[in-house]
């Protein structure tokens, strides 16, 4: 699932770039986003109201808006809709900014969004619509894997000094 984020999270921003007056799209640019609006044609349908089983892949993040900070989980993402699932519930047409992270590749994705419908059940599933620029940006690197173990020259401290007279 965070690899089709990743791929959307481009996707979103180039559309709401060339929606914009702010910042138009170079020639390559605009390619791009042909390309990626083929691609994504058949998945722009924003799911029907309803509960959604939560599946393997998902994908823990935070949901900020309204003053608080709500434990969310991500169970699908389409480039309609992503949809996710909560204990509290939202208002239909609020604005809030869907933040996930991973770990593994030390990406951390911002997205603005809308809340476009709320299925109260147990959990909680609401449908969120990106509506402006995602930001995705690296934090951390990705520590290299060694094959062998490090000389123990490599792990010394270094000269102790002595404290106590």
């Amino acid at each position: 699932m965070i690899d089709k984020l990743d791929f959307l999270v481009r996707f979103w921003e180039l559309k709401a770039r060339n929606a914009s007056l702010g910042q138009p799209l170079e020639s390559r640019e605009q390619i791009e986003l042909l390309s990626l609006m083929q691609l994504v044609t058949s998945d722009l349908e924003i799911p029907a109201i309803g509960p959604y089983e939560r599946p393997k892949s998902a994908l823990p993040a935070q949901m900020i808006g309204d003053g608080a900070i709500l434990p969310v989980e991500v169970r699908s993402v389409g480039a309609g809709a992503v949809l996710v699932s909560c204990a509290s519930t939202v208002p239909s047409g609020s604005n809030v900014i869907l933040r996930a992270s991973d770990a593994i590749t030390g990406v951390e994705y911002a997205l603005p969004c809308k809340v476009l419908w709320v299925y109260r059940g147990a959990p909680t599933i609401l449908a969120l619509s990106v509506d402006g620029i995602p930001t995705r940006r690296v934090f951390a690197g990705v520590p290299e894997t060694r094959i062998a173990p490090a000389p123990l020259a490599q792990l010394s401290m270094g000269k102790h000094a002595r404290l106590v007279g």
